[in-house]
């Protein structure tokens, strides 16, 4: 249910409501019709219910409801959507209800809120810790519960560009958003929604051969998510076409094998606990698999359409799940093919360190013998096949920020520069500027990553939420919204300065 407290603080106003529900992305014909103390809107099987005290007049040919009242200082009045009933349950629709629901509500925020915390909060400037607790919220926000999953936005095909083509449908939960949410909600105190996100995780891998795993599902658990086109709409400011569904959990991307193994690997560390057979069981068969298909071309991270290439995150990733593999038989005298690993492991590390590295641009590339860059190898110190400091990874911070830097001072990043078999441009995306900060922080870089940090903090909008994307020219949004990603990376990236040290400076 969906409920809307209207009221008038001072002095009387005016008031005009519409009520105009669309059902199945407006397909097929929505009829109202009047019930006692409401509206049934009804398509099919499809039904929901508006209860208010006003009384409402029914447009029958724009499928509209709409009614006007005055509100003096002071008062105020409820108005509920109840979805998938027709009727009105006179207990749960008076005032005193709906205010109790209100402060109930009120209550779970925030005491849910006061559990956010880090070890070095206290060094946080305030405006800093404000973001932290704004960011965490959507988390949690966007958090599916029973099932323990992260929708990556609450929204479809809201344009990477406007007028644009690169319209994708986000509701689902991405499998490598787990290593990155883990990290961020076990780095703020949220440990109860970070393990029942891991056992989401190995609960899918348990169920799915190696071979078999996809890189996203529906918040459900969903494996089916047919990607179709709603030709009927117009799409936001006419940016066509307007998608449901997502052919992208058809393709293969080798970096979610990494981002499994890097959660489990960090719940290790982080708790001490030991694993269980069953679960090393899974992750051991996830191990295996990368030995059979690392050398293989997939379609990478950014789920390009233009085909398969030998991506160079997807083989750093892959280099994760065995090094991770070894590290945890060797610590936890665990069974496997260790040797198998450790040789894989190197075979892959030789390739990334010479066909990833590109004399001519003084940088890793997007993929191996390749010239083009990518903002996602900001990642490679985080982890953990180089370090921050290394000279090489220094110079190709520095011409990713040269190459793909947009707007007055650079801080905004386009993911990559090269063709992805997509027309049309897009807007830089706004996570790859936290893993420049990240990068910066472990290069040692860590005014020049503050001063980055804060501009993009001033990029939120009214109410502290980001996009996906922003138009480096006119710092608009772009792209689904809010999105998860955006705000993890946030939150990652200012625990990643706190343990540097950096928060308050002297004048603070």
């Amino acid at each position: 249910r969906i409920k809307r407290k209207v009221k008038c603080i001072d002095g009387e106003v005016p008031v005009r409501v519409e009520f105009m529900p669309r059902f199945d992305y407006g397909r097929g014909r929505t009829e109202l019709s009047y019930i006692n103390r409401g509206i049934l809107a009804q398509n099919g099987v499809m039904r929901g219910t508006l209860v208010s005290t006003k009384d409402f007049i029914i447009d029958d040919e724009l499928g509209l409801a709409s009614t006007e009242f005055n509100l003096q200082s002071g008062r105020f009045t409820y108005l509920v959507f109840r979805y998938n009933t027709g009727s009105v349950d006179l207990k749960k629709d008076d005032e005193d209800h709906h205010n109790d629901d209100m402060r109930r509500t009120l209550n779970l925020w925030q005491e849910w809120t006061k559990k956010t915390d880090t070890p070095n909060m206290t060094i946080l400037p305030s405006i800093w810790q404000e973001q932290i607790d704004r960011s965490a919220l959507l988390l949690k926000i966007l958090f599916f519960e029973p099932v323990g999953t992260i929708a990556a936005a609450p929204t479809t095909s809201l344009p990477e560009w406007i007028g644009g083509v690169r319209n994708w449908d986000y509701r689902y939960t991405w499998i490598r958003d787990s290593s990155y949410a883990f990290k961020a909600l076990f780095g703020i105190g949220h440990t109860v929604e970070a393990e029942e996100y891991l056992n989401w995780l190995v609960t899918v891998c348990a169920t799915s051969k190696p071979s078999e795993l996809q890189i996203m599902y529906g918040l459900r658990g969903e494996r089916e998510l047919p990607e179709e086109i709603l030709t009927h709409l117009d799409g936001y400011q006419g940016s066509k076409p307007v998608r449901i569904g997502n052919g992208a959990a058809d393709q293969r991307q080798w970096d979610i094998y990494g981002s499994v193994f890097d959660v489990a690997y960090n719940l290790h560390t982080i708790t001490g606990n030991t694993i269980s057979v069953k679960r090393w069981a899974v992750l051991q068969g996830i191990a295996d698999h990368v030995v059979t298909i690392w050398g293989e071309p997939d379609e990478g991270i950014w789920e390009v359409r233009g085909g398969a290439d030998h991506f160079l995150y997807s083989k750093i990733m892959c280099w994760v799940a065995l090094d991770r593999a070894v590290k945890m038989a060797e610590e936890m005298d665990l069974t496997g093919d260790i040797e198998t690993w450790k040789r894989e492991r190197d075979a892959i590390y030789h390739q990334i360190m010479t066909r990833g590295w590109s004399e001519e641009k003084q940088s890793f590339t997007q993929a191996l013998d390749s010239e083009h860059l990518d903002a996602v190898i900001l990642l490679m110190p985080t982890t953990g096949i180089i370090e921050g400091d290394d000279p090489k990874m220094i110079s190709t911070i520095r011409a990713i920020q040269r190459e793909l830097g947009r707007g007055e001072d650079g801080t905004l990043l386009l993911r990559y520069d090269a063709e992805d078999g997509l027309p049309g441009e897009e807007g830089a995306f706004l996570l790859t500027s936290f893993w420049l900060v990240d990068a910066l922080v472990l290069a040692g870089e860590v005014d020049e990553a503050r001063q980055i940090f804060e501009r993009l903090l001033s990029y939120a909008n009214h109410v502290g939420l980001y996009a996906e994307e922003m138009d480096p020219n006119t710092l608009e949004f772009l792209g689904n919204f809010p999105q998860a990603y955006t705000h993890i990376g946030l939150i990652n990236s200012a625990l990643m300065l706190a343990r540097h040290g950096v928060g308050l400076t002297t004048d603070e």
